[in-house]
């Protein structure tokens, strides 16, 4: 099955625009059995190749659980590795689910890492990778629910670009519309469209950008002791323009964690909406057009949590705001 990495749209996956395949030599020396070949001897390209396979499946490739192709294949594409052999029962492996659900806080995660042992990306697992790659592909359970959005979304976190407010304004500005009135409709709850477009500006700079939280998988792992990994995965993470938690999916309007992953833009935007609208100490600051810096430290608090001043989040929020209420008129 290695023949589906000749697939054009396994190609778009594996490589940016007008790329140099250059994994192909590594490729080859898979192939041909060189086991010398592992995550301190590939190359770079090889490596980014794997990483944004990795990602279009939906696994985190840093140890602090951002989507990074970075061409380092460090703990945090290991970790990735060993998730999905352990996801898809590869033989051979050994990793367990007490190894990937390690004790950790969120101080302690990325440190702790080292506690999962390396893995070797062998041509077993390629092959799987590929294949449900293609499975994914052809049945449209891929981020965002479209090939071309995904791939779109996949080389703007390659090029690590972000999207200006005009940008967000003209590519999402009608989506978040549509979602302020589906949730006004849905219980009354007013949510101004340039608060979800400025949580967007502020969460993604307008870029699908997942992020796995090691000290939430294992918290939910000892209290769920008997659910699915793969799901308890999906909890664990944020995901996105607007980086809802997993573990919110019910309320969101998502039938599971999973399901956030490959929710279709608009649907996202209105998951943003939504998330904005849970809070009854949220909801009078949501609905403002003209804001105060009280509601927007409320809502820099429930997004960020106690310490966002330290980061200026409300600032920043305030800001986006500001731009998009003169860029919407």
């Amino acid at each position: 099955m290695l023949t589906l990495v000749n697939d054009p749209k396994i190609q778009q996956v594996l490589s940016p625009p007008n790329a140099s395949p250059h994994w192909e030599k590594d490729l080859d020396r898979l192939v041909q059995g060189d086991v010398t070949l592992n995550r301190r001897s590939a190359g770079e390209d090889s490596i980014r190749a794997f990483q944004r396979l990795l990602i279009f499946l939906g696994y985190s490739t840093s140890s602090t659980g951002a989507f990074s192709i970075d061409g380092d294949f460090g703990r945090g594409t290991n970790r990735a590795l060993a998730q999905f052999e352990f996801d898809n029962q590869l033989e051979g492996s050994a990793i367990t689910r007490k190894t990937l659900t390690y004790d950790c806080s969120w101080q302690t995660a990325s440190k702790l890492i080292k506690s999962i042992p390396d893995v070797l990306l062998n041509i077993k697992t390629l092959e799987k990778m590929l294949v449900l790659a293609k499975e994914a592909i052809d049945t449209n359970r891929v981020n965002c629910g479209d090939f071309d959005e995904a791939i779109f979304q996949l080389n703007a976190l390659h090029d690590k670009k972000g999207l200006t407010c005009r940008e967000i304004n003209d590519r999402y500005g009608a989506a978040a519309e549509k979602a302020a009135k589906e949730v006004q409709a849905e219980n009354g709850r007013i949510v101004l469209p340039e608060w979800i477009l400025a949580i967007i500006r502020q969460e993604t700079a307008g870029v699908v950008r997942p992020r796995f939280e090691q000290h939430w998988l294992s918290k939910l792992a000892k209290k769920h002791a008997d659910t699915d990994l793969v799901e308890l995965r999906y909890q664990a993470m944020s995901f996105g323009l607007g980086q809802v938690m997993g573990f919110n999916f019910a309320q969101v309007g998502a039938n599971s964690a999973r399901d956030l992953y490959t929710l279709p833009l608009d649907k996202q935007i209105a998951a943003i909406a939504r998330f904005l609208t849970l809070s009854s100490r949220v909801r009078p600051a949501v609905q403002k057009s003209n804001p105060g810096a009280a509601d927007f430290q409320a809502v820099a608090r429930y997004y960020n949590g106690s310490g966002f001043a330290a980061h200026h989040y409300d600032e920043s929020l305030a800001r986006w705001f500001r731009e998009f209420k003169v860029l919407r008129g």
